[in-house]
């Protein structure tokens, strides 16, 4: 299982070459996302005045994603990272905690592109290499 965090989703959804690494990387695993992404993505469409024909181009791309509901566990395991992150001095959006918190209640890789996820325990993240500066 691997969590996509918007990002992914809408680099694939979009075929934004960005995606290329993350779907060599996620090929043959069960792909979820948070309901916080669904949110997301559809708040996008809203705000940009998508008309109907994307937003059902939208919702038929989403099918092929298990989506995570919010539950006790999920509230608790929030709640918690967001918790721990603001002690160590690095808050987290609310948007972002219920995403890496999906990843690490269910004990499986967040696939992201947003560096915000970076060093926090118990969360394996799958992220592209940085560019090589020094080729340029």
């Amino acid at each position: 299982m691997v969590i996509l965090d918007t990002n992914i989703v809408s680099y694939i959804f979009n075929k934004d070459t960005r995606a290329l690494y993350y779907q060599n990387q996620i090929q043959g695993q069960r792909v979820l996302i948070s309901f916080q992404t669904l949110e997301e993505l559809w708040y996008g469409a809203y705000t940009k005045g998508w008309g109907d024909r994307r937003k059902n181009e939208l919702a038929h791309h989403l099918e092929q994603y298990e989506i995570i509901w919010p539950g006790p566990e999920l509230v608790t395991t929030c709640a918690r990272l967001r918790s721990e992150r603001k002690s160590a001095g690095r808050e987290m959006r609310e948007s972002d905690a219920w995403i890496a918190a999906t990843a690490i209640m269910l004990s499986c890789p967040l696939a992201s592109h947003d560096h915000d996820f970076s060093d926090i325990p118990d969360l394996e993240l799958i992220q592209a290499p940085a560019p090589d500066q020094s080729q340029e």
